[in-house]
Formats: C-alpha cells, structure tokens, sequence
C-alpha cells in the first residue's frame, strides 16, 4: 500500500465526530508524531478529495478550517464491523437504553445503527439475536430526566482532560439558579439520574451535581484542583451515594429466610459479609454497611423475610416506619367504608 493510502486511513481515524472537530494544524501535528510529516496545505487538499467518498464537514469560518465527520454518518470504514462486534453492541444497547440518559445514547446511536444492519443481513440464527435478548431492571420503570447535550459534554470532555467547567446550577434548596465553578472528579450513573462528583469552589467538601439541574456548562482550560487521597470507588464504598445518615458504618445481624434471600450469597451486602446457615429454612448473615437511606429502603421492603438481630436501634426504626405506614394505610381503608356504602345508595 502507497504512503499515501496510509496516510488517507490515518487523517480519517483521526478526525472525530460532530459537534467534535480538528483542525488541520491539529492534524499536521498528530501525522508529525506518527511519523508522516505533511504540509497543512497538502493536509487541506487530502481532506477535500477524501469529502467527495466520505462524509466529512468543514467550518470554513474557522481559520485554520475544522473537519469533522456528519454527526450521522454510518460506521462503514475500516475495519468493517464483523458478526461478533455487532453483537456485542447490541448487546450493550439493551442493557444500556434502561439505565443512559437518551443524549449520551445519542452518541453511540451511528453504532447501534451498523450493528443493526448487520445482523439483518445475517441469515443464520444469529440474526435474529435481538428478538431473543431483553434486560429487565429491577424497581420501577421511572421516567429518565433529560441532560442538556451542552452540559453534558462539557462534564465528559473537562473529566478526560481534567478541567475545571462552569454550570449554570439549580439545586432543589436554591431559590434560583446558580454559576458555580466545579472541580469534577468522577461521573456516577444512578438510576435514574447521572452524578457529577466534584468540588465546587468556595464551599466546603465533596458534592454530588445531579446534571438534568444544570442550564449551561462551559468548559476552562484550567487544571482541576483534586482533593489528597480522592478515589471515586473508595467515595461509591463509603455509601456517599446512598444518602447517607451518618459518616459511622452500620454492623449488621440478619436473620433471613431461605430460599427468598438466597440470593445474597450471590450479591453480598458487603465486602466483610459471612453467611451461617442454621437451618433449612433460614441462616444468619452479619456484614459491615453504610448507614444510609438505600439501607433502610432494602430492609423495609424485605421486612417479611427477615429479622434485625443488630443493631437494635435500626430494628426500632424500621418497625416504627412499618407500624406509621400500616397506621395510615389502616386508616384510608377505614374512611372507604362509609365511601363505598355511599355509592351503592345512589339511585
């Protein structure tokens, strides 16, 4: 293959896609360090030959231009996309829609797309691989709030260079709308909402930005400022994503039924978690959590199945919110009597 060939596949892979550009002194210095020193004008004339075969945009109002390809533009360079990988996204298609906000899905729909004509292609069974695939998310389907494209690209693109960014910010306790200049350390995608975890300048410790409350993000181009020891698994494992009620850990004792809770042998509570059986019908688990809201949300709903051997304080919490909630439940079903008796007086 002719240096120029080479030359051609390499300025394709490196020109990105809508509303990302480069510029073709960019591009002259990317070609430089792999070794394929090109003019800039050599670089401009390449690109409008390769535009007539591929769909590649221009800003022309930008000196030097800025190249780009469609935002649509199907994935047919090479290499082609075989069976496997086709496969694999869709795949990741089914499991991310449920759990992404639709603008970032939007980024990875000219992938989707591909994978979809290929496997229509496919005559074998593989084909009709898409029909035989579904992912069920536990909970309720609850409506995705929708992420401005501009905030969330700004968030992506100041975490992989380690910027800082401006928002414009909401939260639910400010009476209007702020500009806040945020250190952001990490993205957290919680159903349903997506995270920035960062720092905001002026106020004290680390926040937790839900993006669908931010108008308008900007990017600066100045290095994030990290707080000492900061890693966003150890900050996840604390239960800072949890709502925490307090920064102390919770031992827990359990006793729970079998085979309903079976499954924790599977999905441990916790790093520390030990299961003892004592019977055929229930066994004991004791395990180290954080003490926070996710916690007593899991231990009401599975209030049938089990017992709080420890901490006694939680079991008195829990208790107290299922007698409050069957105390309210009790008494809507007291004032329907004399409602349904109403309505089958009625002529």
């Amino acid at each position: 293959m002719s240096e120029t060939a080479i030359r051609y596949l390499t300025m394709l892979r490196l020109v990105p896609r809508y509303p990302g550009t480069i510029t073709t002194t960019e591009l002259a210095e990317r070609l430089s360090d792999r070794e394929m020193p090109v003019t800039k004008r050599s670089i401009q004339r390449d690109l409008e030959k390769l535009s007539a075969f591929f769909p590649l945009v221009v800003d022309a109002e930008c000196r030097p231009f800025r190249w780009s390809f469609e935002r649509d533009a199907a994935l047919d360079l090479i290499p082609a996309l075989d069976l496997p990988a086709a496969l694999t996204f869709e795949l990741a298609h089914a499991y991310l829609r449920p759990i992404l906000p639709p603008r970032a899905l939007s980024h990875l729909k000219p992938h989707f797309d591909a994978a979809q004509r290929i496997l229509a292609r496919e005559r074998s069974g593989l084909g009709g691989w898409p029909d035989k695939v579904r992912v069920i998310n536990r909970g309720l389907d609850s409506h995705m709030p929708e992420v401005e494209t501009d905030v969330l690209e700004t968030v992506t693109e100041a975490l992989l260079r380690e910027f800082k960014c401006k928002l414009v910010y909401k939260a639910r306790n400010w009476p209007q709308p702020e500009e806040i200049l945020v250190n952001p350390l990490g993205l957290v995608f919680r159903d349903p909402n997506v995270y920035l975890i960062g720092t905001i300048e002026g106020r004290e410790g680390i926040r937790q930005l839900v993006l669908h409350r931010s108008s308008e993000g900007r990017l600066l181009k100045k290095p994030v400022e990290r707080p000492d020891g900061f890693d966003l698994d150890l900050y996840i494992a604390s239960g800072a994503m949890g709502i925490l009620h307090s920064d102390k850990p919770v031992f827990l004792h359990l006793r729970c039924d079998k085979p309903v809770l079976n499954h924790l042998a599977e999905s441990p509570l916790g790093f520390d978690q030990v299961m003892t059986d004592i019977d055929e019908n229930s066994f004991d688990v004791k395990v180290t959590v954080g003490d926070t809201q996710d916690l007593r949300w899991w231990l009401t709903a599975q209030a049938m199945h089990l017992d709080i051997i420890e901490p006694i304080w939680l079991r008195r919490e829990i208790c107290a919110n299922l007698a409050n909630g069957q105390a309210r439940n009790k008494e809507m079903t007291s004032q329907e009597m004399p409602l349904k008796h109403l309505l089958s007086s009625r002529p």
